[in-house]
């Protein structure tokens, strides 16, 4: 008997479904289902995991760093959290007893390599594994790759498992060495770094700082008003108020023209999708954080109707059967007319992007239509479209420039007018381009100039990063892994390090990174965390012991750890400091109404609360809060009375109230429950 192991329950299904050609046996152990198929004589059961089954622990509790001795557990005997996994670790002990074959087909990535590689290692415990490799559940695929298994793959077991010890190495030690150290103030919180979030959370600090001490300069522009277009003088910027006034008033009643370029440039596809390109055009268009576009990509791939998404690929290899993916999209009537447009022109050589992944292609549909959420749909249709928009020929675009000359001042604007559409048809309603059509300019002709404006403005600092901006700059400095960014940036949110979708870093995260670079920075060295994802890939090629490349990263650690056990006490005070002034701030509600002083959100035991004066006690205003409800200051005042807006969740309520219980607005609101009633 074969044993098949997959990552999820629903890939064991698909699997078992394309395996077996529809003659499957569906059983069930302790209500996990499992399935049994026999092919050429041979009885095979597909099983599933349900993720990681097995987590790296201590071996002996403590609260104390640094700690190095762990070993892998059940996930089951760790946390209550996942007492879910136990019956599926349990059917996996069960049917590795019969099982004289093992077979891993998690997905074909570190981490599920390592899913499937702790199944191997600590459940079934015995022979040689085998593992098939796949990029989509489709019966081509599925088929091709239990046909072609190959060795069970060690070299990315051993580098999954290397990552898991190093990151647990540093999250578990320095989140501790944190907490210790707040501690040792009389402070308490929950508090995290670790190997990638310290560079990550030190890149968003930065650029906080020049934001924070950005000094505007000024500058001028000057520009005239022509035939209702905007043209701006050649100088742009003037730095110098005394050079824009002599442009602006050497500026006469009428202009030349002086030069006019036509020429046409085109426009090649842009290339299917990698995962952060997905994530990034999915904030823009749909604002879905990352995590939540990989959460949905995932769901579409194991509904088999695209390809594995956590690739770094833009490559669309011939063998994938594009011909036949088109020819299924042709069947589905929101892609008709664009497929059958590159059937009949026979357009199936695609446009690659620059981006290779070993493992897996680009982001593409399978063909299979199937089901979905308006969330998936949305998604879904912006995979296909750019997809499509590969194949399609590039767009042409008329670009014009024209010259205008004032008493020897020039003056600049420039067009732009699409005449041949090209893949941007395809891709259209995703597409962000429009025309900027000028009127007619004929070189040598004067023109009346309409207005004439001299403008001082001011240098801005730096724009913040959003979610999908972040991503993009961590992949290219080569940080985290495609799986893993969207993640790190959830915990800097949840630690209260970074706040808002213009991701602004709190006072508490600027200390706990100013901390990190006064006492330990080479937990924000990035060239360090640089080498050790290299070293990774060393030990996935296997030239490189994972042994050896975790002993480096813990002698790393030791150090770091030694010189921060010395100045425990100094760094608890600073990030006392710190998290009291972070948790002001974010208490303040507005001005108060009687003095003037601030209203803040004023915590009590048991979840009590109440808004506050800080001119207490000489002001006593206050107004109350429900009990047990998180509540937030918002930026809005109260369209009926004024007053500040505050943000409530308790349990599934979720709404803006205004703090005055005698607002007009609230007479409002206890009206329309009276009616509901």
């Amino acid at each position: 008997m074969e044993l098949i192991v997959t990552e999820k329950p629903k890939v064991a299904n698909k699997i078992a479904y394309i395996l077996g050609e529809g003659r499957i046996i569906r059983k069930s152990y302790n209500r996990v289902s499992y399935y049994e198929i026999e092919k050429d004589g041979k009885k095979i059961i597909i099983a599933p995991a349900v993720g990681h089954l097995f987590s790296l622990t201590e071996k002996n509790k403590s609260y104390e760093y640094p700690i190095f001795d762990i070993e892998w557990v059940p996930n089951y005997k760790i946390s209550k959290s996942a007492d879910y996994t136990k019956n599926y670790l349990l059917l996996l002990e069960s049917l590795s007893q019969e099982a004289d074959e093992f077979t891993s087909a998690c997905d074909y990535d570190i981490e599920g390599s390592l899913i499937g590689g702790n199944v191997f290692f600590q459940v079934y415990k015995k022979g040689n594994g085998k593992r098939m490799k796949f990029s989509s559940l489709t019966p081509i695929d599925i088929k091709s790759a239990y046909e072609n298994k190959e060795e069970l793959d060690y070299g990315n077991i051993n580098a999954g498992e290397a990552r898991h010890i190093l990151d647990w190495y540093y999250g578990i030690n320095l989140s501790r060495a944190l907490m210790s150290a707040l501690k040792q103030a009389k402070g308490f919180r929950i508090m995290s770094i670790g190997r990638v979030q310290g560079p990550a959370l030190n890149i968003l600090a930065e650029l906080e700082r020049s934001i924070k001490n950005f000094i505007p300069t000024p500058y001028w522009e000057v520009y005239i008003v022509v035939k209702g277009i905007k043209f701006m003088h050649e100088e742009e910027r003037f730095t110098d108020e005394d050079k824009a006034k002599k442009a602006f008033d050497n500026t006469r009643e009428k202009a030349l023209v002086d030069k006019k370029e036509v020429k046409e440039h085109e426009m090649w596809p842009l290339p299917p999708y990698d995962l952060t390109s997905l994530q990034i055009d999915a904030y823009r268009l749909f604002k879905f954080s990352p995590s939540r576009t990989l959460e949905i990509a995932q769901s579409l791939y194991e509904n088999s109707l695209i390809s594995y998404p956590r690739t770094s690929s833009q490559k669309l290899p011939f063998k994938l059967g594009l011909t036949k993916i088109i020819e299924k999209l042709s069947k589905n009537e929101s892609y008709k007319k664009e497929t059958e447009k590159i059937i009949q022109n026979k357009w199936f050589k695609p446009v690659e992007g620059r981006k290779d992944d070993p493992a897996h292609p680009a982001i593409h549909p399978t063909g299979v239509d199937e089901k979905k959420t308006k969330e998936e749909e949305k998604l879904y249709d912006l995979i296909v479209r750019r997809f499509l928009a590969c194949f399609a020929p590039k767009a042409k675009k008329e670009l014009v420039s024209v010259v205008l000359d004032s008493n020897g001042e020039k003056y600049n604007a420039s067009g732009s007018r699409m005449i041949e559409k090209g893949w941007i048809e395809f891709y259209e309603k995703y597409y962000s381009g429009k025309d900027n059509i000028l009127p007619e300019f004929n070189k040598g002709e004067e023109e009346k100039v309409e207005d004439k404006r001299r403008a001082r403005k001011e240098t801005t600092p730096p724009r913040r990063y959003t979610a999908a901006s972040i991503i993009s700059e961590l992949e290219k400095r080569s940080l985290g892994t495609k799986a893993t960014r969207a993640t790190i940036l959830d915990r800097l949110y949840e630690r209260n390090y970074i706040a808002g979708s213009s991701i602004e870093v709190t006072e508490f995260g600027l200390a706990v990174d100013e901390i990190l670079k006064k006492y330990a920075p080479d937990i924000l060295d990035e060239e360090l965390t640089i080498r050790i994802e290299q070293e990774m890939e060393l030990i996935q090629d296997s030239k490189k012991k994972k042994e050896e490349v975790v002993e480096e990263g813990k002698k790393i650690l030791e150090k770091v750890l030694k010189n921060w056990k010395k100045n425990e006490g100094a760094i608890g005070n600073e990030l006392s400091e710190a998290l009291k002034t972070t948790e002001n701030e974010q208490n303040m509600v507005g001005d108060c109404d009687k003095c003037d002083g601030k209203l803040k959100i004023i915590n009590l035991k048991f979840g009590k609360k109440f808004i506050g004066c800080t001119n207490y006690p000489e002001c006593k205003n206050a107004y109350p809060l429900p009990t047990g409800a998180f509540v937030k200051p918002t930026d809005k005042k109260c369209n009926k009375c004024g007053k500040p807006m505050v943000f409530l969740i308790k349990g599934r309520k979720r709404y803006s109230f205004c703090i005055d219980i005698n607002c007009p607005s609230k007479k409002e609101w206890r009206s329309k429950n009276e009616k509901n009633k």
